[in-house]
């Protein structure tokens, strides 16, 4: 079967790539028609993606953007997002683009600067910034209009915050801050951040196909073929395509511990297995916090791009289908019970900081 040409998918233009040619022939002081050039951009885009390669710091950070970026798209309480570092920014130097604009739902826009911060202490979470670093961004900022905000994120807790650029100001003029204290002023609320809560446990069935062999050996060992996949909250089997979409989303990637496989029995053998989740320490509230929506997401992120202690991907899928039903939410007929904690910053005091 052939194709003609106007049926073929376009292929996207190169602009990317032909603007760093044109700054390595200008550079180089090569004209674009020069026959050396493919030759010498490549050898030279060789080595410098080695270098790429091998710097834990630009791999981990590069990733950091790409899983914001994710994360916002995935929550999806805004109106726009986009890179805001892309190209030149003059005068080089007074002035630092942020990595990312986005518009909220509200209207309002934020300039975001994303941080990735991994202190080798897990309670001793800190970062800190130059004062030339903040004040070119922030110059940035006032010449566009739009407020700073930064986005750090705690890989060691997978936790994201966004604050204001004043929490890193100290009284003796540092600029510091823990994660105690960015967790306070955390205004992740504003793009779709919320606590989720549900009723433990969750279950997850897998029933063995009738028409199959099933047996279950004298070690344990369940030999059955899956006929069906049922989730449950508590003993209430979920049906609702969104109730079942979400309680997979929490038993895959949520804070709560899973147990299983426990063998399901009936007269004709094996029934099927069943997994199940629980909090850690549970609450006597009747309900428990199965996570932050940005931190469920993170693992989900991480399946994709981490393996052990290396990055293999930068990008990653993101997953808006999850957290956008959770703003019309049947809190009323939904199986899956559910409650909602909101994030919202503390005030910022100045004399919270004279003391320090």
């Amino acid at each position: 079967m052939t194709h003609s040409p106007e049926s073929q998918p376009s292929r996207p233009k190169a602009f990317d790539l032909l603007a760093s040619v044109a700054s390595f022939a200008r550079d180089q002081r090569l004209a674009l028609n020069d026959p050396s050039l493919i030759e010498r951009f490549t050898h030279d885009a060789a080595q410098r993606l080695q270098e790429a390669l091998a710097d834990p710091a630009l791999i981990h950070g590069s990733r950091t953007e790409r899983l914001f970026e994710a994360t916002v798209l995935s929550l999806g309480k805004f109106r726009l997002l986009k890179s805001e570092d892309a190209g030149r920014v003059h005068p080089l130097g007074a002035y630092r683009a942020p990595d990312f604009r986005v518009v909220l739902d509200d209207g309002h826009q934020w300039l975001v600067e994303v941080k990735n911060v991994r202190c080798k202490e897990p309670l001793r979470q800190q970062t800190t910034m130059t004062a030339a670093y903040l004040a070119s961004l922030e110059a940035y900022a006032d010449a566009v209009g739009s407020p700073l905000k930064i986005a750090i994120f705690w890989s060691l807790w997978n936790i994201w915050t966004v604050i204001s650029p004043e929490r890193f100001r100290r009284p003796d003029g540092g600029l510091r801050i823990e994660m105690q204290e960015a967790l306070v002023a955390n205004e992740f609320g504003r793009i779709g951040e919320v606590i989720i809560m549900t009723r433990p446990p969750l279950r997850l069935v897998l029933g063995a196909a009738t028409d199959m062999p099933r047996t279950l050996s004298v070690d344990g060992l369940a030999n059955f073929v899956i006929g069906s996949a049922k989730l449950f909250s508590g003993d209430t089997e979920l049906v609702d395509p969104k109730d079942r979409k979400l309680a997979e989303v929490l038993f895959l990637y949520g804070d709560w511990s899973v147990e299983g496989p426990f063998a399901i029995m009936d007269d004709g053998g094996i029934a099927g297995v069943e997994f199940v989740s629980n909090p850690v320490e549970p609450s006597d509230e009747g309900f428990d916090g199965i996570g932050w929506a940005s931190r469920i997401f993170t693992r989900f992120f991480a399946q994709q791009t981490v393996d052990g202690d290396h990055v293999i991907q930068l990008n990653g899928e993101a997953a808006p289908e999850w957290f956008a039903p959770l703003a019309e939410w049947d809190f009323r007929n939904s199986k899956l019970p559910l409650w909602l904690g909101k994030i919202e910053p503390s005030a910022l005091k100045t004399d919270e900081r004279a003391g320090e």
